[in-house]
């Protein structure tokens, strides 16, 4: 009831209803009430008068006894006074109850006096209400004419005026007033019992209908009204809801399905993503973005976010000038990319803004290291062009007379020209490694005739140089490793050429091969000027050297070279040196039966490990 505004209104207006048409009643029912009252106690005067004047007209006098004994009962039972005059107007007798005086016509003699005087010219009844300020109250006057009828002529004897006070009238209508009053609150109590019934059914549908858009204010679509059986306009409307809840139902469910798919494919993306109103509140973000500023989602919200990262002044930017912002921002280690675009709607009005965060820290690496190979590659393949330009030109002019200085500018420029050779060699080399996919045709390889001929063939180098070359653990058998063979003498023969040519005079390098759980490691050491700490985490990057000057023999790329093999096998390469007391690099490679422990054919690994273990 309280909740229900459309019945409360129904009662109020029924309430007020009966309220006015009581008081209306009233109103109306005094207005018609008091004349209808006065002629009905007019025509109850108007029979006393005639009963009078007729005994009156029955003797030769007027005043009889028998006039006398009416006047008295006139007092008793009806309380009225009575005045009986002749045919001028005289009075001939009155008499008054208790409550009209004798002087009540006091102050009112001349209308008193008309009156009578109406009834005997016009010889019909009369009747007239006077306030009298002597009583302060309204008195009521009724008189008849006299007519005495002899031998059928008539003659005017007189007059009788009876008077008589309108507090029985008052108290006549007032009392039935207030009793039309009370039955009309008694009977409209009654109506309203039904009317609250009936109205309670016709508000119950729309109690229903208020509560079931209630349930889907709060997200509940799946209300539905019950129809009613009656053609009506509720039940209109009762239809018209159901069919509104259904498409609104659906509506949602589509829109819901759309938002969270979209919300996937935002959080599917590897970018970071934030969307920001006109007010540059947040409406719409990713995971991503919280990953890439490194921030935890339990501790910030998505507006603090922007805060804490700097981002709302981008934002701000963006909505205040309505153009794309574009800046890198640091995060931790990391850089972050960041592309915020204005949102226009179809009348160019601005609505928020949207940001597009993506992590361009290895793009950036290489950008960097694409620049300095391209540095690098343009450096080394200057050298030698320069030197032998520098040659070539002084040929050309015919400059070097001699032959024997013609002849070395000729060795020199064989040289450059084969070390520019050897570079473009080697960068092809590792431009195909790099490019291309893992190694092909991967197998079971047994090393040791092959390390063994590497060792023979260094050793012939070492000599020319007079450098000590040994060569550790080839007595043993070793097992088979996984990978190919080529490309494993390829990297030792790498590391091999780089010790003879860092070793010293006098120097030594040995060759030591061992197993252990990590499988066959190849490791050669030197006594030359070592690596310093500095250069150490550098050796096997592209054209880099220990002399700055890249004034050293050599393209820089051998190692390189080397470790890239040696990652696309599975190897491992490392380095440890210090500096002035040599280095030593390691090839560590994994055992064939390790790596072919689901292979259909590791029956042939062992047997390859027996065969060449026997």
């Amino acid at each position: 009831m309280q909740k229900n505004f459309i019945l409360r209104r129904i009662l109020f207006l029924l309430l007020l209803a009966i309220v006015l048409w009581s008081i209306l009643t009233s109103i109306v029912y005094l207005r018609i009430a008091r004349p209808i009252f006065r002629n009905l106690k007019s025509e109850d005067l108007y029979g006393q008068a005639r009963i009078i004047s007729y005994v009156a007209s029955e003797g030769d006098e007027i005043v009889t006894d028998a006039i006398i004994q009416l006047l008295t009962l006139s007092i008793r039972f009806y309380e009225s006074g009575v005045f009986i005059s002749d045919e001028t107007g005289m009075p001939l007798i009155s008499n008054y109850p208790q409550d009209i005086p004798d002087y009540f016509l006091d102050g009112i003699n001349h209308e008193f006096h008309n009156f009578v005087n109406n009834i005997l010219s016009l010889q019909s009844r009369q009747s007239m209400i006077i306030f009298s300020e002597k009583l302060n109250q309204d008195l009521i006057f009724v008189g008849v004419p006299i007519i005495k009828t002899v031998e059928n002529k008539s003659y005017l004897m007189g007059s009788v005026v009876i008077v008589q006070t309108v507090d029985e009238l008052q108290a006549s209508y007032s009392s039935l007033n207030s009793a039309l009053l009370i039955s009309t609150i008694i009977v409209g109590l009654l109506v309203a019992i039904p009317i609250v019934f009936f109205a309670s059914k016709v508000v119950q549908p729309l109690t229903k209908m208020r509560e079931a858009a209630s349930a889907m204010v709060k997200g509940d679509f799946s209300q539905r009204l019950e129809p009613m059986g009656e053609d009506n306009e509720i039940s209109y409307l009762i239809n018209a809801f159901n069919h509104l809840a259904s498409e609104l139902d659906s509506n949602i469910s589509k829109l819901t399905n759309e938002r969270n798919q979209l919300q996937h494919i935002i959080d599917g993306i590897a970018e970071g993503i934030i969307a920001v109103n006109s007010d540059g509140e947040v409406t719409q973000n990713n995971d991503m973005v919280w990953h890439l500023f490194h921030q935890n989602t339990r501790l910030y919200t998505s507006n603090e976010l922007l805060k804490i990262t700097g981002l709302n002044e981008l934002f701000e930017i963006c909505l205040s000038e309505q153009r794309i912002v574009v800046e890198i921002k640091e995060s931790g280690n990391d850089l972050i990319n960041c592309l915020i675009s204005p949102l226009l709607d179809q009348e160019n009005v601005l609505y928020g803004a949207v940001g597009l965060f993506r992590d361009v820290t290895e793009s950036e690496k290489l950008e960097e290291t694409r620049r300095e190979y391209v540095a690098n590659v343009s450096h080394e393949l200057r050298t030698p062009i320069t030197a032998m330009r520098g040659l070539l030109e002084p040929l050309n002019d015919g400059l070097v007379k001699n032959e024997e200085n013609r002849q070395k500018y000729y060795a020199v420029l064989l040289r450059e020209t084969k070390r520019l050779s050897d570079l473009i060699n080697d960068m092809l080399e590792l431009s195909r490694i790099q490019t291309s996919e893992k190694i092909i045709n991967l197998e079971p390889v047994y090393l040791k005739n092959d390390l063994l001929d590497l060792a023979v063939r260094f050793e012939v180098l070492a000599d020319q140089k007079q450098i000590a070359f040994e060569i550790q653990g080839s007595e043993k058998q070793w097992s088979t490793v996984w990978g190919k063979a080529d490309r494993i003498i390829q990297i030792l023969s790498t590391i091999m050429e780089n010790a003879v040519k860092f070793t010293p005079e006098g120097g030594k390098i040995v060759m030591s091969i061992a197993e252990d759980e990590a499988g066959l490691t190849v490791s050669i050491s030197d006594n030359g000027p070592g690596i310093s700490l500095e250069d150490l985490p550098h050796v096997f990057e592209r054209f880099y050297k220990a002399d700055k000057a890249h004034n050293e023999r050599g393209t820089g790329l051998g190692l390189s070279i080397a470790a890239e093999l040696a990652e696309q096998m599975g190897h491992t390469l490392e380095v440890t040196s210090a500096e002035g007391e040599g280095s030593t690099f390691s090839l560590t490679m994994p055992f064939a039966r390790d790596v072919m422990k689901s292979e259909p054919h590791l029956k042939d690994v062992y047997e390859s490990d027996f065969d060449h273990e026997g």
